[in-house]
């Protein structure tokens, strides 16, 4: 047990739970921990220690007081009855065990756990902390394992804790025995608000695995109460105590407080609601936790401004008088607040929710990192983070709350703050036979165990820690909710439809089931049919943006921008800030490779920003900065902006956007003498630029893409653009190794960047051919003008600008290098501007190219069985059977091509074109030890004539197209397989570089370059193909040949 490997066996994709009235929830089988799937070596090694710290704590209680309630952790004493002698710490860990891979305490359960002799000796049980600790370990050991001898017990101890209730409360004292129950004596024999309001997910989910709606009932007759009661003062807020003889909350003597007494009612109010299913008749739930949380903004939060500190005040009634102090049970709140972002619809108030949870967690971890020996004290005071209780006893919620703010923002930095806890942890707290409370963490000298070790240290501080360093979808929030004790419960589906024939086949699932699937199969196969015969709509095609955008966790409010007055403007569209949900739609294993490809986009960025932030690129070897590549513009920051923000990178998005807000600057260029690629600045940073703008709909990226473009105007000429400019002293020209003529890729790969920059500010003469310069479309005309190379369809990739036409000697036709984006952006420019009727000539000479790929360079190979796309010299029309990796974006090109084409057979041939290509593409890496693939190809024999991997996007580009349109997921295994291998040969220490040698595993050698493009598309695409295809779906957005998403503006 001192490897995770024996535990990584992937279960089956969690369902949640359909509940039927009067019935038990159907077994849902056990949940297989796979706890080091989705994580690097770090989490990895942390998750051990943290495992083997829950080994240590299970050894000593296991060999000294295994039954017992607790042991001693310093004396190893065996304290048989703390909480009635029902064995809390082993059934209280009973989960946290299981997830581990610790599955070592069912018999004495089944076989041990016996109830009856509670209440004999005269003693009351606390029927909060047994329902939390006991009821709760029973329920999800239950829920994890599906063994039904945890079901068996938990029904028993429920109906023991039944007379408990009455009034519409609980009896917090109880003498199972005698059937006597009573309030506390040291709160006045008043109900506490925490202990009240903290049984109700127990017992809905007791009502739920035994179809007996009893213990709900019971359970939630508190909130009748609390709804028929109000809030104090209308403030969202509830006074901690209740007069139970008069069934009202206290109005004198009595405070508010989201701490210790009141805390964990309000966690429920959203728990609960979580729980259910989100559904409409437990809507309440939601509305009481909205009105608290405003109530805690506008009567608790304080900011303490010597200390830089936000935290929660105690506030007496009446007379509601703030109290400076805080306790670490507080600290639950920032997790809290974090977990309710997640199923939030109103953006605004997620963002408020989200910033509270970001400073109060940084307060609560300072109650640690203040301390000298790193642990926190129980209490503080305001200002001056003053001890008031210098005790640590091994409390969660810190740990909690850091576990919920990762798994919502994936920032690291709250998994490495959580690791300085666990190390302070280890180094004060560890006993002999376990872990014990810290008395004086205020000083380091004095500092003290305690012969007490909680139970909730097993349960909760420990199952969190390594929760926190484990993946987000292991034991995943949209899955379980976690009860106050960190008991995971599976939650109820959430109702999709309100519709009257799904609520009955709920009620009555085996009658109408099989039946009311065939209905709504007719349905949609009859409503796809008449979208498809009358409104001339590709039922394969992805329109689900509005699924996309509302939950999980915001949903946009419309945001539009001031439409441009010029004609150029006038099919603009209003627009919505693009929020991230990546995780929607699809499952653990998707998750999980979306997590590491996400950890990969960190590990890049990271090298990037600690070694050469605002360079152009960084040296993923050395970690040189590399200030000027493209001009000294940080291209690698620009050009990663939108990667950072569909990965949900927001921490690294912001600090992106300052610099571009406070530093990039253009005013340098040409300077220096030295002249910029006009194709490469705008393919990657006026397209990062735009995108940019596009998914944030921050205005400041706007402004720097007409600043830059308007730099880039001098560039134009005679219906074409220089590739070289010196923007100084405005001189352009050709590239000298060309003789000085233009490529076809580089004159015809602007027109989409250009198109999208007239309609977001109204200036059509970025586009269009509106008084001089000529921009952007123009090289249309000439094309038009011009016509393919002896009507092929297809154009030599030299351009002639003095005679402004193409050349007819020394040059070749080729879909790769050279030629490549001009035909990607026949198709996409067509799609862009919605497909109108002036554009449907892009549509045809993008058929045509087509058809002449088919005729002229579409070559079987028949030794390999492989179809390649060979070069053709002219004037000889000669093939060369070569294809490079640039050439790899055709099948995605293909696939995109014919989604939506009203000619079956031609979709059909271009679908089947795609699909062959893509096999010989994906060989390029399987043929090759490396599993990575080479820059140039010759056939037959898939012989290496480049044996460099350059990082390169265009496979795994075609690889997200072939599967968003056809849905086979094959095409997501070949991408994973690529990425393992990017993983396994390119990782440096500042990135990732390019590797020699793809076709040799004894003399890879790594480069030291990172181009721009591994981030802003590799990882990019590696990302998307990992998603559904309703995130960035393919009808709402275009991307540009550098990967950066448009989103389609003009309709038709």
């Amino acid at each position: 047990e001192t490897s995770l490997l024996e535990y990584t066996v992937p279960g089956r994709r969690l369902p949640c739970l359909n509940i039927f009235p009067g019935k038990p929830t159907a077994a849902v089988g056990a949940f297989v921990p796979h706890p080091d799937v989705g994580v690097d070596d770090v989490q990895r090694s942390r998750m051990l220690a943290i495992r083997g710290a829950m080994q240590h704590a299970w050894s000593g209680y296991e060999t000294h007081a295994f039954g017992a309630d607790e042991v001693g952790p310093v004396s190893g004493d065996r304290k048989q009855d703390v909480w009635g002698g029902l064995g809390v710490t082993l059934v209280d860990a009973l989960d946290t065990l299981y997830i581990m891979g610790m599955a070592r305490a069912r018999d004495w359960v089944a076989t041990e756990l016996d109830f009856t002799h509670l209440g004999k000796d005269g003693d009351n049980i606390s029927v909060f902390e047994i329902t939390i600790r006991e009821l709760g370990g029973l329920l999800s050991a239950y829920d994890l394992s599906g063994d039904d001898a945890f079901r068996a017990r938990a029904v028993e101890l429920g109906d023991l804790l039944l007379p408990a209730f009455a009034n519409g409360i609980f009896y917090t004292q109880f003498n199972v025995f005698k059937q006597t129950k009573t309030m506390n004596g040291w709160t006045g024999y008043r109900g506490l608000l925490a202990d009240l309001g903290t049984l109700q997910l127990e017992l809905r989910r007791l009502s739920d695995v035994t179809g007996n709606p009893i213990y709900a009932e019971r359970g939630d007759a508190f909130y009748d109460i609390v709804q028929r009661e109000g809030s104090y003062e209308h403030t969202g807020l509830f006074p901690v105590h209740f007069e139970v003889e008069s069934g009202t909350f206290s109005t004198s003597n009595s405070l508010i407080t989201i701490g210790a007494l009141g805390d964990s009612f309000y966690e429920y109010l959203l728990k609960v609601w979580l729980y259910s299913g989100q559904r409409q008749s437990d809507a309440f739930l939601r509305d009481l936790y909205n009105d608290a949380v405003q109530g805690i903004e506008t009567s608790l939060l304080r900011y303490s401004k010597p200390d830089d500190a936000y935290y929660l005040q105690e506030v007496t009634i009446p007379g509601f008088s703030g109290q400076p102090k805080q306790d670490h049970l507080l600290c639950f709140v920032p997790g809290m607040l974090a977990l309710g972002t997640l199923t939030d619809t109103d953006p605004a108030r997620v963002v408020k929710h989200l910033d509270m949870a970001k400073k109060l967690m940084k307060t609560c971890y300072n109650l640690y990192s203040r301390q000298p020996t790193g642990l926190a004290p129980d209490i503080v005071t305001f200002p001056g983070f003053a001890v008031a209780d210098s005790r640590y006893r091994l409390r969660p919620e810190t740990v909690e709350s850091l576990m919920y703010l990762y798994r919502v923002t994936k920032d690291p930095m709250y998994q490495d703050w959580g690791w300085q806890i666990f190390k302070a942890i280890e180094k004060h707290a560890k006993t002999s036979f376990g872990y014990g409370a810290v008395l004086n963490v205020d000083s380091a000298a004095a500092a003290h165990v305690e012969d007490k070790m909680e139970s909730f240290f097993l349960a909760e501080t420990l199952k969190y820690h390594y929760l926190l360093q484990s993946a987000p979808s292991f034991v995943p929030l949209d899955k379980f909710v976690f009860n106050t004790e960190a008991h995971p419960f599976r939650t109820r589906c959430k109702l999709k439809s309100t519709n009257a024939a799904v609520e009955l086949s709920m009620q009555f699932p085996n009658r109408l089931k099989i039946p009311l699937v065939l209905v709504l199969v007719a349905l949609f196969v009859g409503l796809q049919i008449y979208i498809v015969s009358r409104l001339d709509i590709s039922p394969t095609a992805d329109r689900s943006f509005d699924a996309f955008s509302r939950p999980r966790r915001w949903k946009p409010s419309p945001s539009p921008i001031a439409v441009a007055q010029k004609s150029a403007a006038a099919n603009f569209a209003p627009r919505q800030k693009f929020i991230p949900l990546p995780h929607e739609g699809v499952d653990e294993t998707q998750i999980a490779r979306q997590d590491a490809i996400r950890r990969a986009m960190q590990h890049a960025w990271s090298g990037y920003e600690t070694r050469a932030f605002g360079a152009d690129e960084v040296a993923p070897v050395s970690g040189e900065r590399r200030q000027n590549v493209w001009g000294g513009i940080g291209v690698t920051l620009v050009d990663s902006l939108d990667t950072l923000y569909i990965m949900g990178m927001h921490d690294e998005f912001q600090r992106a956007r300052d610099w571009v807000a406070n530093e990039l600057e253009f005013s340098h260029l040409g300077r220096d003498g030295d002249t910029i690629s006009v194709f490469e600045v705008i393919i990657r940073e006026l397209g990062g630029l735009l995108s940019a703008y596009d998914l944030s709909q921050d205005n400041l990226f706007k402004a720097k893409a007409v600043e830059l473009a308007d730099l880039l105007l001098p560039a134009y000429e005679d219906q074409v653009f220089y590739t070289k400019l010196n923007v100084f002293t405005k001189r352009k020209s050709m590239n000298h190794w060309t003789h000085y003529r233009a490529f076809l890729a580089d004159v015809g790969t602007l027109q989409l960047e250009m198109r999208y920059l007239s309609d977001i500010t109204g200036n059509s003469e970025y586009a269009e051919k509106v008084g001089s310069p000529s921009i952007g479309d123009a090289f249309y005309d000439v094309i038009q003008r011009e016509g393919s190379y002896e009507h092929t369809g297809l154009f030599p990739v030299h351009f002639e600008p003095d005679s402004g036409t193409f050349s007819r000697s020394d040059t070749f036709v080729t879909i790769g290098a050279l030629g490549d984006s001009f035909y990607e952006y026949l198709l996409k420019v067509w799609l862009y501007s919605g497909k109108r009727a002036d554009d449907l000539f892009l549509r045809q000479l993008y058929d045509d190219a087509v058809a002449g790929m088919e005729k002229h360079l579409y070559v079987h190979s028949v030794p390999d069985d492989a179809y390649f796309l060979q070069e053709l010299r002219i004037p000889q029309m000669e093939g060369t059977p070569q294809q490079d990796h640039l050439l790899c974006f055709v099948p995605g090109m293909l696939a995109l091509g014919s989604v939506g084409e009203t000619n079956a057979t031609k979709a059909a041939v271009h679908l089947d074109m795609a699909t062959k290509l893509m096999h010989t593409c994906v060989s390029y890496y399987t043929r090759q030890p490396t599993g990575l693939a080479p820059d140039l190809m010759h056939f037959p024999g898939f012989d290496v004539l480049n044996s460099i991997y350059k990082l390169r996007p265009e496979t795994v580009e075609s690889l997200m197209y072939m599967y968003r349109v056809t849905h086979d997921p094959i095409y997501r295994e070949w991408g994973w397989a690529m990425f393992e291998a990017i993983e396994k040969h390119a990782k440096t220490t500042f990135g990732y570089g390019a590797v020699r040698n793809v076709h040799n595993l004894t003399d890879a050698f790594i480069e030291d370059k990172m181009e721009s493009f591994f981030l802003a598309e590799t990882l990019k695409y590696h990302y998307l193909l990992q998603s559904a295809p309703s995130f960035v779906p393919l009808d709402q957005y275009v991307f540009n040949t550098e990967a950066h998403p448009l989103r389609m503006n003009r309709q038709d």
